[in-house]
This record gives structure tokens, sequence and C-alpha cells, in this order.
């Protein structure tokens, strides 16, 4: 679990009455020279560990004397100061689990454990939290002028982007909102799930379906490396560097089979059926059929939401008409077929997720 050590003074904060358990858990990082495991016997010594020491995981066992893992758990959630730090719990019980998920636990691992789950769950957590200081820092600088020229803000999306891929997929959506002001999880999803339908209905296997619905994610990731200001100019030469700025975001990461289709994706998801889009000006089925698909649904999501390059919206059934008259011009023709056979799915999935 290499990846641990790429991370900063990591604590973690072990609360269990067994000794047994806390030499485990000791045992288990004793080759992290960047992470140290401080130990509780019950929650009262915890909430003392906690007023003294910035903790980053807390590795809670329920069963014990004088204050409880049940009661500390209650606590910290209640608590400004600690609410937001992951709790992983360890029991073995399922209506323990449930109850304590309710309660606000971040997951759980079940007795006996494995070291190498507990390293996965320790690693997953620390990637969500290092993401959500990315995100910040994004959002930040994403405010400001010139920002898409900094490096160190292209560096903080690649990482972001290499976090999401490898944690938690959904949080991908995040990154989306900082480039459109309407944007937010609930269009991700809504992308995700109208690319759900179109892949399901062009024959794609279950895994291309499922990465498909998460490059509608970032699909116009590039639009974080154009300014504000140009951002809502659709006809304009800075607007239209954005699939080959999102190209310059993702093509160092590493090539899993998700980002090879977001790649094709990206690149080439303003390209016309009749040769007249952009980048490359590709025609007919020179376009990726993952960018074809996205052409489609990404010009239906324009016309029936807002956007900040597109604040118009009208009505699903016109903006069906629309999509009709562009068969065989900007879109192909069996993808439009497809969709206007199909269009009730499509028109639900709008009222649902708008």
């Amino acid at each position: 679990m290499e990846k641990i050590k790429n991370f900063k003074d990591i604590k973690i904060l072990s609360v269990d009455d067994d000794g047994f358990n806390q030499e485990l858990a000791s045992a288990v990082f004793i080759e992290y020279n960047n992470l140290e495991i401080l130990q509780a016997y019950n929650g009262k010594e915890a909430i003392e560990v906690l007023e003294k020491e910035p903790i980053d995981i807390i590795l809670l066992d329920l069963l014990m004397p004088e204050m409880n893992g049940f009661e500390t758990l209650k606590y910290l959630k209640a608590n400004s100061d600690y609410k937001h730090i992951p709790v992983i719990v360890v029991t073995s019980k399922e209506d323990e689990k449930r109850t304590t998920y309710k309660m606000g636990a971040n997951d759980f691992l079940t007795k006996p454990y494995s070291p190498e789950e507990l390293k996965l769950r320790v690693l997953n957590h620390l990637s969500i939290t290092r993401f959500g200081s990315l995100f910040k820092e994004i959002e930040e600088e994403s405010g400001r002028e010139s920002y898409s020229e900094n490096e160190s803000h292209l560096a903080k999306i690649q990482e972001a982007i290499e976090i999401a891929i490898s944690s938690q997929k959904k949080l991908l959506a995040k990154l989306r909102t900082i480039s459109n002001e309407e944007h937010n999880e609930k269009s991700s999803q809504r992308m995700g799930e109208y690319a759900k339908v179109m892949g399901k209905l062009c024959g794609m296997n279950s895994k291309d379906i499922d990465n498909l619905y998460y490059c509608m994610f970032i699909y116009d990731i590039g639009l974080l490396r154009v300014d504000k200001a140009h951002r809502a100019i659709q006809e304009s030469k800075e607007f239209e560097k954005y699939p080959e700025l999102g190209i310059s975001i993702i093509d160092d990461l590493e090539n899993t089979r998700l980002l090879k289709m977001a790649k094709e994706i990206i690149y080439s998801h303003r390209e016309e059926w009749n040769g007249k889009g952009y980048p490359q000006k590709l025609k007919e089925d020179a376009i990726p059929l993952y960018a074809q698909i996205t052409a489609i649904i990404n010009m239906y999501d324009e016309l029936t939401t807002s956007r900040v390059y597109a604040t118009d919206i009208i009505s699903s059934e016109n903006a069906l008409d629309i999509i009709k008259r562009e068969r065989n011009n900007k879109f192909s023709p069996l993808i439009v077929d497809l969709f206007s056979e199909n269009f009730e799915q499509f028109k639900i999935i709008k009222n649902r997720l708008t």
C-alpha cells in the first residue's frame, strides 16, 4: 500500500479496550514513518486525545467500559470540531452496522479484520479528505484571473481526478460543478443516466456502460481551464479550445479503461456528423461512438436545462424537434433514430433529475 506514504503526518486514533487489538492496529502500520497510531481504551480517553491532537481517522470499537462506542460516536458526530473526522467502526454484527450507520459512521471493518483491508479503508478515507482539500483550492483559484495558465492549478485538477477514479468515482461530479454555476451533482447524474440509456440502446456491455456513466462527470472538464469570462460565449475561439484543454488535463494520467473512453469523449464530443465540428473536424463514423452518444445527450441537456453558455430553456418536445432536424447534419442518423424512438426514457430522467 505504497500510496499511504504519499500523505504527510497522518494520525489515526484507535479506540478499543482490547490490548491485542491495539497492538494489531499499531503493527499494521509499523512500516509507515509518516503515520502515527494513538490509543484510547474508551470514549472518555478518546475525547481527551482529540482535545490535544489533530486526528485524521478514528478506528472505533463498540463494546468498551465507561463510555462505549455508540456513546462516543454520538458525541463525535454532534460536535462541530470532530464530526468531519472519518470514523471506521469495528464490528461483526449487522445490527450494529445499521445502528452506527444511522448515527453517522463513515465505514466499517468486520471482526476479525485483515491488515490489508484496514490499509485499504484508511487509504480511501485519506484520499477522500485530500480530494476535499484539493476541491476547495481549485474552486477558490477558479475565481481568480488567469488561473487557467497556472500549472499548479492544472496539477491539482489532475490529482483530484486520479483520487476520484481510484477511490470514489462519484467525486468527479464535484469537479464539474466548478466549470458552470448551473452545474450540480444532480446535473452530472442526469447526464450519466442519459448516457446509460444510450449505451444500452447501442448494444454496449455493462462495464462500458458503467464507465460511460462516469465519463459524463468529466466530459467537459476542459472548461475548468477556460477563464470564466469566456465560458459564457459558446461561439468564441477561447470556448472552442476546451476539448483540447480537457485532454491536456487527463493525458498524463494512468491510461485505465475509463480514461481511454474519457479521452475519446472529451476530445471528440463537439465533432459533427457533417464534419463541421471541432477540434479535428471529424466526419461521420470517424467520430468515436462514445463521443457521438455524448454529443446528442449534451445538446438535449443544453436545450432543456440552463448552462452558463446556454441560459434559454425550451421544452423536451421542442428539443426533440431540433435534434431531429440535425439528423445527418450534426448527429448520426442511427443515434438520432435511437434517441427519438426511446425519447420518453430521456424525458423521464430529465424530469426526475432537474
